[in-house]
């Protein structure tokens, strides 16, 4: 059995509400867009990856932008 207090429920009602999607820009270019949170991690993965085979792309160059809907 699971006890949760109101504030508890409300937080996980409020977090499941608000949906999140990601973009990711490599030098101000957008390289995705409108990603799910699991579309965003795997490719990071594949592009963390490609970073220490080929040495690009720089993670420097990389920023995340997080747009919440709901």
């Amino acid at each position: 059995m699971i006890l949760a207090s109101a504030s508890d429920t409300r937080r996980l009602v409020l977090s499941e509400a608000m949906e999140e999607k990601y973009t990711i820009l490599r030098n101000g270019k957008v390289l995705f867009k409108n990603l799910t949170q699991e579309e965003y991690f795997d490719i990071m993965e594949d592009l963390s990856i490609e970073y220490y085979q080929k040495g690009s792309p720089n993670p420097s160059t990389l920023e995340t932008k997080i747009i919440r809907i709901g």
